[in-house]
């Protein structure tokens, strides 16, 4: 499509913050190995070399419930041992960690 000259036309963005945070999550787990105790859950359903269990502790850290939050902080721990031993809990747990993330990032 042919614009004039000097006519603005408006830039378009896909998914370029979400690509961005992928990249970086992906940079930190080549250089670092996970830090204790954070997103036990997470790691769990995505398994610790997936950055997605990064990009769903930005959504919980900024944009989770507080009851939720709270909740996961209390229990996801040992929530989290369950989920490691159960197909089932992380087939369950995935698809709705996923929509988080894409909410999130808008992906």
């Amino acid at each position: 499509m042919a614009t004039k000259k000097g006519s603005y036309q408006k830039p378009t963005l896909v998914c370029r913050d979400a690509v961005a945070h992928i990249a970086a999550a992906t940079k930190i787990l080549s250089i670092t190995k996970p830090p204790p105790m954070t997103c036990w859950v997470a790691r769990a359903v995505y398994g610790e070399s997936d950055p997605r269990w990064l990009l769903f502790r930005d959504w919980l850290a900024f944009q989770a419930p507080a009851w939720l939050r709270g909740g996961y902080v209390r229990h996801g721990e040992g929530f989290a041992r369950l989920v490691r031993g159960s197909a089932l809990l992380r087939g369950l747990l995935r698809p709705l960690m996923n929509r988080a993330i894409r909410a999130r990032f808008r992906i």
